[in-house]
């Protein structure tokens, strides 16, 4: 499971992120939804570790990553693939 508790992310002096919390059971998909400049990246980036947490927790599977780096996060599993990228242009909505 991926729990986020009181989650708050700034870059430099701008808050992004203030009080973000969700819970995602093990064996399920969950969706981020929103405006350009909701903080949708900024969250992914926070669970990735390329962001410090200013305040809150982030547990994968019962473990804090609140201090763990990115690169043994991204050895545990946590990643994300962005579409700008087009880095798997064969695959569709379909």
């Amino acid at each position: 499971m991926l729990r986020i508790e009181g989650l708050d992310v700034s870059i430099q002096s701008v808050s992004i992120l203030r009080g973000v919390s969700m819970d995602v059971p093990t064996g399920k998909f969950a969706g981020l939804i929103g405006r350009n400049g909701a903080g949708k990246t900024t969250l992914m980036r926070s669970v990735m570790g390329i962001l410090p947490a200013r305040r809150g927790t982030i547990r994968f599977d019962e473990v804090a990553l609140d201090r763990m780096p990115a690169h043994q996060r991204a050895r545990g599993g946590i990643g994300y693939m962005p579409e700008d990228r087009r880095l798997v242009p064969q695959l569709s909505v379909e």
